[in-house]
């Protein structure tokens, strides 16, 4: 009974070293984001941000994926009764650099995303983000992330653009059976 135990198990941990980057395989995960700022020593100056961004893409060949990316935030500043919330959705690409079975890999991720923000009247913003880092696959079909971003966007009617870099957590499923 444990020989036949172990064969099985052995055979479904064979299927597993596979089914992380190959062409085929599905991507469906995320990551969410939350902050608080302080200004001066006043209420008026506190406020804080949730960021969530869900995403499903396809390995399109061996270590590259594309898909889309939704992204919602909400930004509460105390002195403000409303919160300013900004929603996008974003095309992106993403490549895995080493071997398909290696229990740690090394992303890039790039994103074009359009959008709208505001309280009422909502402007039109677009932008890119490009952000890359480690994944730490905790089982051969999850993978958390941990990335280094810089994005930047533009209001429809804004001279300016917003730059900023950020770190990001994230949390992958690999689905499919993909190349063997």
């Amino acid at each position: 009974m444990k020989k036949v135990l172990f064969a099985a198990l052995m055979t479904i941990a064979a299927q597993g070293v596979f089914a992380q980057v190959n062409k085929g395989q599905w991507l469906v995960g995320g990551n969410a984001s939350f902050s608080s700022q302080k200004t001066g020593d006043s209420d008026a100056g506190k406020s804080t941000s949730f960021t969530i961004s869900p995403n499903a893409g396809y390995f399109f060949i061996d270590k590259l994926a594309g898909g889309l990316r939704v992204s919602f935030e909400s930004d509460k500043n105390k002195s403000d009764d409303d919160a300013t919330s900004t929603f996008l959705i974003a095309p992106f690409a993403r490549y895995y650099f080493l071997p398909a079975a290696e229990k740690l890999n090394i992303l890039a991720d790039v994103s074009y995303g359009f959008g709208s923000t505001g309280k009422g009247d909502k402007q039109s913003l677009s932008g890119f983000t490009i952000a890359a880092g480690p994944a730490l696959f905790l089982t051969p079909n999850t993978a958390l992330e941990f990335t280094l971003g810089y994005e930047s966007f533009k209001l429809e009617h804004a001279a300016d653009r917003t730059n900023s870099f950020g770190v990001n957590v994230g949390f992958q499923i690999h689905l499919g059976g993909g190349k063997k």
